[in-house]
């Protein structure tokens, strides 16, 4: 248990946290926000989505799932 609570309690997991999609995404900025809270390139996710949504169809799932649930930048 003590490995879960480091994760969620860690620097990585709050910026996971504060995920905001931004205006200049491609499509609606999954990937990119992606990109940025995670180790992992923009690009790598876009390549992820793609291979698992020809492979098994649940790519485009979790990238709908995910633009809903993390939110959009807020217009200044």
């Amino acid at each position: 248990m003590a490995p879960i609570k480091e994760f969620f309690g860690s620097e990585s997991w709050q910026k996971f946290r504060d995920l905001k999609r931004p205006e200049n995404g491609t499509i609606s900025g999954v990937c990119a926000a992606l990109g940025e809270g995670t180790p992992f390139a923009a690009w790598m996710w876009r390549v992820l989505f793609c291979a698992t949504t020809f492979a098994w169809g649940v790519g485009i799932i979790a990238y709908i799932i995910l633009w809903i649930c993390i939110p959009g930048e807020k217009k200044a």
